[in-house]
């Protein structure tokens, strides 16, 4: 295919009825009710259109395509049919490059972003979480989050404390984690603030798993790592729960093998009985008294015909025998 063939898309326009008349939107109640946020998106895209429109206005994508839904459903943009290049495709597709990767910034683009973005708030309470004043090298990471990941201030600000939290005061190791993060699709506050409570509680519940597998301070097998996520944040299962089965575990094996516990919360899923220890307990209950039932059906299991007396006589067997066999030739 020719690298310049074109190919159509929908696009956003400005409505036919609205273009070159801008004053006119003043008498217009969806202009009225606009936030911000709102207006620099439109603002945005009357100049430079759609193209990076998160980055040009200085807020998250997800907020971008929210302003540009709010002016398409008060009649201001329209969608329409435009062309764009091969190329255009293949630059969408081109994959995120690590920050060390791309071309640095100069002092003079710094101070541009941080004016545009409104970034000296941001820069200033990073400055005060970190207990630091950041050199230029430092400025130009926050900078970066904002501009080339197009993160907003509360996701940077957010990122940045969660990580000091745990003692991780560099902004380099800020700035991989960013990468990584959104290499996961999570780009907004929401996003990350959802991301941020499944680590911590599958860490807290990590360190009860531990204690109860005895593991000490070793470091986890990946397997092990997977294995206790996957009960704790994917299945949601209880850390009573996980306990019962941990029990059954020794009783069956004799060892704390979390494989093996692993196998008997699968079954537990597939019965649909994980909700809570109470609905467990009584699984458990009525599997035992019902392997009880079998073992006893088959321990008392005999011959299908009645037991011979013990007062049995051969002999008087023998002949009733014969008695009807005459009887029946007559």
């Amino acid at each position: 295919m020719n690298m310049k063939e074109k190919t159509d898309k929908t696009v956003l326009k400005v409505n036919d009825g609205i273009r070159g008349d801008v004053p006119r939107l003043a008498g217009k109640i969806a202009l009225r009710e606009a936030s911000a946020d709102d207006l620099r998106v439109l603002l945005v895209f009357l100049e430079r259109g759609a193209e990076r429109i998160a980055r040009d206005a200085g807020v998250s994508q997800a907020r971008a395509d929210a302003a540009l839904d709010y002016w398409r459903e008060a009649g201001i943009l329209t969608e329409g049919i435009g062309t764009e290049t091969v190329n255009d495709i293949e630059e969408k597709k081109r994959p995120l490059l690590p920050a060390d990767q791309l071309s640095p910034m100069t002092g003079e683009e710094t101070a541009e972003i941080i004016r545009r973005r409104d970034l000296s708030g941001v820069l200033d309470e990073a400055q005060r979480t970190l207990g630091r004043v950041f050199n230029p090298a430092e400025m130009k990471i926050v900078v970066g989050l904002a501009e080339q990941l197009e993160l907003e201030p509360g996701y940077i600000l957010t990122l940045i404390s969660w990580y000091h939290n745990q003692g991780k005061n560099s902004l380099n190791y800020v700035e991989r984690k960013a990468y990584a993060l959104v290499r996961e699709g999570i780009e907004t506050l929401a996003q990350l603030e959802a991301y941020i409570s499944r680590c911590e509680m599958a860490a807290s519940g990590i360190g009860q798993i531990r204690k109860m597998f005895g593991i000490g301070e070793r470091a986890l097998s990946k397997a092990e790592e997977n294995r206790f996520t996957r009960w704790l944040i994917d299945e949601k299962i209880s850390i009573e729960v996980i306990g019962i089965a941990y029990d059954l575990t020794v009783d069956q094996t004799g060892k704390a093998s979390s494989a093996y516990t692993d196998k008997i919360l699968k079954k537990w899923i597939k019965a649909g009985v994980i909700g809570s220890a109470e609905e467990v307990e009584h699984f458990v209950e009525r599997e035992k008294a019902e392997r009880g039932q079998a073992a006893a059906q088959n321990n008392g299991r005999g011959p299908k015909h009645d037991p011979i007396p013990s007062t049995y006589d051969s002999g008087d067997f023998f002949a009733r025998a014969v008695e009807r066999s005459y009887q029946k030739k007559k």
